[in-house]
């Protein structure tokens, strides 16, 4: 079995994969976390140091959660993806083929899910697999 795992570094993505890891860990599954950093929306010196930073930072997010996938006895991959944290979460399902895609729920209010959509409900209408959304 496969699984796949967004991971922001938020307290309710670490809270999802505990409980990801609970369901799931006595199936022996082959783990593949995935975190996405956005693109800075211009090209100045002050967005491209911000940018690093924040890309470092979600590094050690990442790195974070596979070592408890590892303690977990788990095999892990671990992705770094840079761009729109929807297109490249389906891109990488669509390359790894996961049997389940789990996400946590965000809890964006009324008003930002309305203008900026939500990543749970856009992997749920466009992944191919499955889609588990974990509520923390």
């Amino acid at each position: 079995m496969k699984i796949m795992f967004c991971h922001d570094g938020s307290e309710r993505s670490k809270a999802a994969l505990e409980k990801a890891l609970g369901l799931f860990k006595h199936l022996s599954p082959e783990v593949f976390l995935i975190t996405v950093v956005e693109e800075p929306l211009d090209a100045t010196s002050h967005d491209e140091e911000s940018f690093e930073k924040w890309r470092a930072t979600r590094e050690e997010d990442l790195q974070e959660a596979a070592n408890r996938v590892v303690e977990h006895g788990l095999d892990v991959d671990a992705i770094l993806a840079i761009g729109d944290p929807r297109k490249m979460i389906i891109e990488a399902a669509e390359n790894k083929n996961p049997d389940i895609l789990v996400v946590a729920r965000r809890g964006a209010g009324l008003l930002e899910s309305m203008v900026l959509g939500s990543v749970s409900s856009f992997l749920v209408r466009h992944a191919e697999c499955p889609v588990l959304v974990i509520h923390s």
